[in-house]
């Protein structure tokens, strides 16, 4: 069944086991045999994310949601800002945040300390 690429959440019921039990009995009984995977495949292949990559270095676009209007234009299935920005992370971008600033100039700050 593995041979055929099934997963092993539905080898599993088949043979009445749980999904970790047929996991490790592949890995004992094959170990040269790629462990099929589980969970979703990904929203973007290889491709778009070195498509997203150079947009970010270049400057063409500064932020996540920049970069998904971008890349949404390009591929079928839309997909979030949630996701790129899991993806910059994984290539170790770090969001820039702004300084907080306080709204009153120096001398304003001042002038009420002198009031005081």
């Amino acid at each position: 069944m593995t041979s055929n690429g099934l997963p092993t959440c539905q080898i599993a019921p088949k043979l009445g086991l749980g999904k970790s039990t047929i996991s490790r009995l592949l890995q004992d009984l094959l170990p040269d045999c790629p462990i099929p995977s589980a969970g979703c495949p990904t929203k973007l292949s290889f491709t778009d994310q070195h498509c997203i990559l150079p947009q970010i270095v270049s400057g063409k676009v500064f932020n996540a949601v920049q970069t998904t209007t971008h890349i949404n234009f390009i591929i079928p299935n839309a997909i979030s800002s949630q996701t790129v920005r899991n993806l910059l992370k994984q290539y170790s971008f770090k969001a820039v945040t702004n300084k907080k600033s306080h709204h009153l100039r120096q001398c304003t700050r001042r002038s009420i300390w002198l009031l005081h």
